[in-house]
């Protein structure tokens, strides 16, 4: 068996036809990949974590009126 007999050449196909194989191609390429986006997911994660545990430990160690005067100036913004 050739690779001749698997595949119609590119010579002998119709304009759609070849049309058709580009749409494939392009579609293709332009597929995202889980592993990628999960890798994304998991860089964004880990950027947002440090951010969020730093503002809660300073958070945490506020008395209730150094909070309502933090929330007081932020509103005067």
């Amino acid at each position: 068996m050739q690779l001749i007999d698997l595949v119609k050449p590119i010579e002998a196909c119709s304009d759609e036809e070849l049309l058709a194989r580009l749409r494939v191609i392009r579609s293709n390429r332009d597929t995202i990949r889980p592993a990628g986006q999960a890798r994304a997911k998991r860089a964004a994660k880990k950027g947002s974590q440090g951010r969020v545990s730093k503002v809660e430990s300073i958070l945490m160690g506020l008395t209730d009126a150094q909070k309502k005067q933090l929330i007081l100036e932020l509103g005067e913004c």
